[in-house]
């Protein structure tokens, strides 16, 4: 994740500037990997019936990209959840505490593994969460079994959990191609204000190839802040060098003797530098690592050359990806119906 920032210097706008030490979020997932480097095409695991819909439409002129899946809603009742959140609290207590014994621990895990209730996922979530690797590792087991909600879990696991180990265990239990459920959580994550999640949500796109999270990933890969509210210079740089003279003397009178005692005054003669205001511009470099990746991967091209230019990127999915999907999808509709084209 990159850093950069413009400011108004005395009342002219400065050009961002990228620093070259600014930290990127480490990689924690295979990324999608580059054309070429698989022989026979596409791998059956990344392989659709037909093409997804957002890749058929191009981007609006205005407005925001729409969402890829509908915005998840948690099953069960209010009454349900808190009965799942006290049996695991309970379950972490006795099963999970610093003194539990081996046995206790693996009686422990053999429970949450058959925790397989859909409303139940998010209790157990909350109560397991950054506790021992065997702990978390049974609850990955359960939402790898828990049908689209576990998929949405373990979505959600991989790009909200602060553990690199367990988000990458979570990522290898997603299924591909990915379900909506899944791009759901994606949807979720790279729309987010948080911006470790956005760069999350970035690897975990291009670890599981999900080109539908293409339109999406195009205007993820940075972010701005919000314009400040507060008033006055944010701060100041003065460079220049300090001139002492006599600005002043105040006499001094004693039995038979008189004298002067100068005062000291201070003249700065340089520049001063005020800084009125400032916006950060933040750049997912996950976000935009997946996007190439996936985009030159799908279309047989190599779209590094497109860099950061959001614009550049808004023309190519418009008049190149769109119509080469658009007789991807002819050519897939023909041959389900038997037409040889």
């Amino acid at each position: 994740m990159l850093i950069s920032f413009g400011c108004l210097l005395g009342g002219a706008v400065s050009g961002a500037m990228t620093p070259l030490s600014a930290a990127m979020t480490p990689l924690s997932a295979a990324m999608t990997p580059p054309p070429g480097t698989i022989e026979g095409g596409i791998p059956e695991q990344f392989r659709r019936a037909r093409v997804p819909a957002m890749l058929l439409t191009p981007l609006p002129t205005k407005g925001g990209v729409p969402r890829m899946a509908p915005k998840h809603v948690r099953p069960g009742t209010p009454e349900a959840w808190a009965q799942f959140d006290a049996t695991f609290q309970t379950i972490r207590s006795r099963n999970f505490s610093a003194n539990a014994t081996t046995k206790a621990r693996a009686a422990g895990a053999a429970t949450v593994r058959e925790s397989i209730d859909p409303a139940s996922f998010e209790s157990m979530y909350a109560a397991l969460r950054g506790q021992k690797h065997d702990a978390v590792l049974a609850m990955l087991d359960a939402f790898a079994k828990g049908g689209a909600e576990g998929q949405f879990a373990l979505a959600s696991v991989a790009i909200q959990d602060d553990d690199a180990a367990i988000r990458a265990e979570a990522t290898r239990r997603i299924n591909t191609p990915p379900v909506s459920a899944v791009l759901a959580a994606l949807d979720d994550g790279l729309r987010s204000d948080n911006h470790d999640w956005v760069d999350r949500a970035g690897i975990l796109s291009g670890a599981i190839h999900a080109v539908e999270t293409l339109p999406t990933l195009i205007f993820a890969q940075f972010a701005q802040s919000a314009p400040p509210t507060t008033k006055g210079d944010k701060a100041w740089i003065a460079t220049g060098r300090t001139i002492s003279y006599v600005a002043n003397v105040i006499p001094v009178v004693g039995d038979n003797a008189g004298a002067f005692q100068p005062v000291i005054g201070q003249l700065i003669e340089g520049v001063v530098m005020r800084v009125q205001d400032c916006e950060v511009t933040i750049y997912h470099g996950s976000v935009h690592d997946s996007l190439v990746a996936i985009s030159s991967f799908d279309s047989g091209t190599n779209t590094a050359a497109l860099g950061w230019d959001m614009r550049a990127w808004y023309r190519w999915f418009n008049e190149q990806y769109v119509p080469m999907k658009q007789r991807e999808d002819q050519e897939l509709a023909s041959a389900a119906a038997g037409v040889t084209p």
